[in-house]
């Protein structure tokens, strides 16, 4: 896996992971990678887009959906963005 800082780290793993969300719910993500170099936790919009969720971007607030239903949301992503 690549970063913006030039550095290339290895991929120690693939699994599901379950997390919390704003509103108490707990979600699955599949297929995360477990890259332990790393010392942040991301989530790649693009990746949940070609599993067919669509991202919206509004004030601050990323939101991930299937259709109607919101399966994501995110604040302050703007901080993130580069």
């Amino acid at each position: 896996m690549s970063f913006s800082n030039e550095h290339t780290y290895q991929i120690e793993g693939i699994s599901t992971i379950r997390i919390k969300l704003f509103d108490e719910m707990i979600r699955k993500l599949k297929d995360v990678r477990y890259v332990p170099q790393s010392q942040k936790n991301l989530i790649l919009v693009g990746t949940l887009e070609a599993k067919g969720l669509r991202g919206t971007l509004r004030e601050g607030v990323l939101k991930m959906s299937s259709g109607s239903l919101v399966i994501l949301k995110a604040f302050d992503v703007t901080t993130y963005i580069t």
